[in-house]
């Protein structure tokens, strides 16, 4: 009984395919050392808190509701906020270009905020028709360098 309620409840929101592209593509840029840690980092992402208009995300683990940090697989550098890297997002047929900025905080992936509105990238991402979405990662600063 308790776990039907708890899965009625249940609010964690998994990562869409596009905010795996654009890790998957920071991770490209990283050292192999620290892409094993952001690869184990963005497995433990299962609460996803989306801001109304397609702005930005907030990457969290949790656990029953509260934040989990599993410090085995944290960042060296353990800065309040860490730009880590910017991804470029381009669809041909004369949409603008979107920037995601991807950062870190406290040792962990916290956060991917869009520089204009994404929205548009999510349902190309969703549509049964294919797109080609042109992915570029710019590594800014490096998470295991402290």
């Amino acid at each position: 009984m308790k776990s039907m309620l708890s899965s009625l409840f249940s609010r964690l929101t998994p990562l869409s395919e596009l905010e795996r592209l654009i890790l998957e593509e920071a991770k490209a840029c990283l050292s192999p050392e620290t892409a094993v840690l952001w690869q184990r980092q963005v497995d433990e992402i299962n609460d996803v808190q989306r801001a109304v208009g397609g702005g930005g995300i907030a990457l969290r683990r949790t656990l029953r509701g509260k934040p989990v940090f599993n410090e085995s697989i944290a960042f060296p550098n353990k800065a309040a906020a860490l730009h880590v890297a910017t991804v470029v997002l381009q669809v041909d047929g004369g949409f603008a270009p979107v920037n995601a900025f991807v950062s870190s905080s406290e040792g962990f992936l916290s956060s991917i905020v869009y520089e204009g509105n994404a929205a548009y990238l999510e349902q190309l991402s969703k549509a049964k028709q294919a797109f080609e979405i042109s992915v570029e990662a710019h590594c800014i600063n490096d998470p295991s360098v402290v």
